[in-house]
């Protein structure tokens, strides 16, 4: 929808979430400030997918004021006493990889120091306007007084919680409905979580980090067998850095670094650019040449990639023209004769929740947060109300890689928030959630808007696809047509459900020209006034 607006908008997955945003917009809040208000509700309502425990996320802010952007990362952190041999995994040879137990993704072991509540805080006290217990209002009166469960969040707790009754007993009982699994449409409640939440509100990120939260924190992943200590925790602290950034088109493209995943997109784009030389076909053409320039940018993340306190990386040598070229070549290669790669280190989880804000003063947010997959680790926290991620998932479980495990590392993550500048003022914040494949679907959304002219509506809405390193190329059911055509131009196709879900909100000419899209493929919404 497009719409003149006095004071701003939000896009979430969830209307509570938006509404919570917008009531602090009203409340004379800041994009900033309805940003952290929607997250902490998102943490709330949509708490598979992301939770005030989740393991983490990252944002770009642009502020009008200082006509600046910036970037924080409040990626979690592995324990001191972890190592890169910790889990065992067994490979198949053809580069797929179980870790027994499934000990890395479920459970106590799985659980890093969790940072959304350092990097939400750090955020409003840094740049947002409110107190923080005023944006935390609207997920406290989520959590005490019950928000309407909506459909995804019901299947996963059917599909994810209910198979892991026996083990995490409690973590079912803080998503149940009078004793019984909730259906969409429900009211879910959770006042322990809204206890949490006042007591943040009232005494910031040390409660959570240093006081008898912490400490509840660490006791219940000691107890469950984990090895998360109370210095692990009181240590952590979220970042802030200046955002990766390259130019694409007639626009500059900005995101966090590494270990986010925002600069294997600007890569592919880059290289699109390159291989692009003009032609605006779209169809079978642009994904043919995605496909190529993915597996190649892909090949680069999972074999050169990792926390850059331990593999140190010069983003704007990834970034610049000497890389470009040397990626370009390989995907020129892969146009003439595709071939079907090889796995390197695979993924299926998928999760996570992103959000957009902007307001009338021109400042605008594109934040992602989350557990990791379904309910993170399933390990809950008594008394709490919280669920804890499982950070230690997104390492590569196999030793001697650059995102192996290591103490007090952090993971390459799939987030990767965006915002585009031209002429030095926001045209677009814009975000993904679903794994790996934020990746394709944000690379496909840029270079539908940015290369190809079209509209955030139509470049939201397209039929997506997925690749990594290895085909087959993953296309969304109603895409038919365009598998069709990939098949004729040498690709291995698999056909599957829609992947992954977008958030954008448009910049027009004034800054109270906004165009605000909640994926088309979930029950988000676009909240404004």
């Amino acid at each position: 929808m497009t719409t003149r607006v006095t004071r701003g908008m939000v896009a979430t997955r969830h209307a509570t979430a938006s509404r919570a945003g917008l009531d602090t917009l009203r409340a004379g809040g800041t994009a900033v400030d309805a940003a952290v208000a929607a997250a902490f509700a998102l943490g709330v309502v949509a708490p598979a997918s992301t939770g005030v425990a989740g393991y983490g996320g990252c944002a770009v802010l642009y502020l009008a004021a200082r006509r600046q952007t910036i970037a924080v990362d409040f990626n979690c952190r592995a324990p001191a006493a972890a190592r890169e041999d910790m889990f065992p995994v067994r490979e198949d040879g053809a580069g797929r990889m179980t870790v027994a137990g499934n000990l890395h993704g479920v459970g106590a072991l799985a659980v890093a120091v969790p940072g959304i509540v350092a990097g939400l805080t750090r955020i409003q006290e840094r740049f947002g306007t409110l107190p923080l217990g005023a944006v935390l209002q609207p997920a406290i009166t989520a959590a005490r007084e019950g928000f309407p469960v909506d459909a995804p969040t019901a299947r996963m707790i059917r599909d994810t919680l209910v198979p892991n009754a026996e083990r995490y007993p409690d973590t079912l009982r803080l998503f149940s409905v009078d004793g019984r699994v909730p259906e969409a449409g429900d009211t879910l409640t959770n006042p322990a979580l809204a206890s949490t939440l006042e007591r943040i509100g009232r005494d910031g990120a040390r409660v959570f980090y240093r006081g008898d939260v912490a400490d509840a924190l660490v006791d219940a992943v000691g107890r469950a067998g984990g090895i998360l200590t109370r210095d692990d925790v009181s240590a952590y602290e979220a970042t802030e850095a200046a955002p990766v950034e390259a130019a694409y088109r007639h626009v500059t493209l900005l995101t966090p670094g590494l270990p986010a995943a925002g600069l294997t997109i600007l890569q592919m784009l880059r290289v699109l650019e390159d291989l692009d030389a003009g032609d605006r076909r779209g169809g079978a053409d642009l994904a043919h040449r995605l496909v190529e320039v993915a597996k190649v940018c892909w090949r680069e993340r999972l074999t050169r990639y990792g926390d850059p306190d331990f593999v140190p990386l010069d983003p704007d040598a990834e970034l610049g023209d000497p890389r470009v070229r040397a990626l370009r070549d390989g995907a020129t290669a892969g146009l003439a004769s595709p071939d079907p790669g090889a796995i390197i280190a695979p993924d299926p989880l998928t999760g996570t929740a992103h959000l957009c804000a902007a307001d009338r003063h021109g400042n605008v947010v594109s934040l992602t947060q989350t557990h990791g997959g379904a309910f993170g680790s399933l390990v809950s926290v008594p008394g709490t109300g919280l669920v804890l991620g499982h950070g230690m998932s997104r390492f590569d479980p196999r030793a001697g890689r650059p995102n192996s495990i290591g103490p007090r590392k952090r993971p390459l993550f799939n987030m990767a928030p965006m915002v585009a500048l031209k002429d030095g003022r926001p045209v677009l914040a814009i975000g993904a959630a679903g794994g790996r494949t934020i990746l394709s679907n944000l690379a496909q959304a840029l270079a539908r808007v940015f290369g190809r002219d079209e509209t955030i509506e139509s470049a939201l809405s397209s039929v997506r696809l997925h690749v990594e390193t290895a085909e087959p190329v993953q296309v969304e059911a109603g895409g038919e047509t365009l598998a069709a055509g990939l098949v004729r131009l040498g690709h291995r196709v698999q056909m599957r459900e829609r992947f992954g879900s977008m958030q954008a909100i448009a910049v027009g000419a004034e800054p109270t020209l906004l165009t605000g899209v909640a994926d088309p493929g979930l029950a988000g919404t676009v909240a404004w006034e």
